[in-house]
């Protein structure tokens, strides 16, 4: 009998390279279906994110009969003993967290005197240094604190100080939000009595915490405590100035002041931010922490800028040219609200501090809105720049229906 051999037949060279290929042609085709995938469930996050601030929000007009107050500006923030109305310096953040089932944070360094004022500024370190998961989009970034930018003039002021502007010192890292108040369109008054008029400024942006005088006699926001409370003469704040949004300076807005109606207006909405700085604070609209008061890092207009900005004059009638004026120009197209790009160069209409006040997101194609009556929902960024505006402004009487939004 002749001896029988256990033939073992291996792969040629060319059947691996077959199946190697087969493998690089499915992994292309499931890659994309697998990030939409995933792309997908962030987007519902983010948009769980807002409907649940929203939520928040109407507790507080439950409450106070009113929705969270804006605070002072960019280098206040939340004060416990400061209440949660006009006095209050801190943000719509600050004054949402006892509606988070954050109070313990809400209520950090309550009852602290001048004689504890070290104890004071560590609190307020630790307090802007807190995360909160609802307020990250997953699209764009992690929950985490991040390095404070290296400029102690960006500290945020001490309530407790009797000697003028003192800041905090102690400031290692904050904690950024992705979402932003909306504060409307901002108004200047001329006049007084029944010939008072209000004129729309030339675009509605924030308040600079490098220049707190805003490069004039009157402040567009306190440097001490004491000051902001008394609220004298219009020397602490502008008086000149108001904004047609929901949540913004001082702001003390009731659900009963939404008159265009809750469903049609804005109330939070994600915040543009440039792609190459979302983690360095080194855009003017995410630079500070997400508890401060009213400024570029956690408020937005609604604000139409149009291509002629800034050579444009006013004219005669208290408009603008186009008024209320024409988009920027992004990439050849017009748009209100943008996804996170690079900041688009002044050359195409705008600036880094211009861009720093609109709406945007890291999604394609969309940016999430949470409406005063809670609902949330998912706008096209080529949402029409005028039905945009009209959405962000409380009481302007223009009809709007669920086609012109998008829905």
């Amino acid at each position: 009998m002749s001896p029988t051999r256990d033939v073992r037949r291996g792969f040629t060279l060319v059947e691996l390279l077959v199946v190697i290929s087969i493998i690089g042609v499915l992994m292309g085709l499931l890659l994309p279906a697998i990030n939409s995938a995933r792309e997908s469930g962030r987007k519902t996050q983010c948009l769980s994110n807002m409907k649940n601030l929203g939520y928040a929000s109407l507790q507080s007009v439950e409450k106070l009969r009113r929705f969270p107050s804006g605070g002072w500006g960019p280098l206040w923030v939340g004060y416990p003993d400061g209440g949660a109305g006009t006095k209050q310096p801190g943000g719509w953040v600050y004054n949402l967290l006892p509606y988070l089932e954050e109070t313990s944070l809400h209520d950090l360094g309550q009852g602290l005197t001048t004689a504890q004022d070290a104890q004071m500024q560590g609190a307020l370190a630790r307090q802007i240094a807190t995360t909160q998961s609802i307020m990250s989009c997953p699209t764009r970034r992690s929950a985490q604190p991040w390095p404070a930018i290296a400029n102690p003039n960006m500290n945020p002021y001490d309530p407790l100080s009797t000697s003028g502007a003192t800041q905090i010192t102690g400031v290692v890292n904050v904690a950024r939000g992705d979402y932003a108040a909306n504060a409307g369109v901002e108004y200047i008054k001329s006049g007084s009595g029944t010939s008072a008029t209000e004129t729309e400024q030339q675009f509605g942006c924030f308040l600079d915490p490098s220049n707190p005088t805003g490069g004039s006699t009157t402040a567009s926001f306190p440097t001490n405590y004491a000051d902001g409370v008394a609220n004298t003469n219009g020397t602490v704040f502008n008086q000149a100035f108001s904004w047609s949004g929901v949540i913004f300076q001082r702001s003390n807005i009731s659900d009963g002041s939404i008159k265009d109606g809750q469903s049609k207006t804005y109330l939070i909405g994600e915040k543009f931010v440039d792609r190459r700085h979302t983690e360095d604070g080194l855009y003017f609209g995410d630079q500070g922490n997400m508890y401060s008061g009213m400024g570029a890092d956690n408020y937005r207009t609604t604000y139409v800028i149009w291509q002629g900005w800034p050579t444009d004059t006013q004219n005669t009638d208290g408009s603008f040219p186009s008024d209320p004026g024409k988009p920027a120009q992004i990439g050849g197209s017009l748009q209100a609200i943008l996804n996170d790009q690079n900041d688009p160069p002044s050359s195409v209409g705008g600036s880094n501090a211009v861009y720093g006040c609109l709406f945007g997101s890291a999604h394609g194609g969309i940016v999430n809105f949470v409406f005063c009556d809670g609902s949330a929902k998912s706008l096209s960024t080529g949402i029409d720049p005028l039905t945009h505006r009209y959405l962000g402004e409380r009481n302007d009487g223009k009809i709007l229906d669920d086609a012109m939004i998008g829905q």
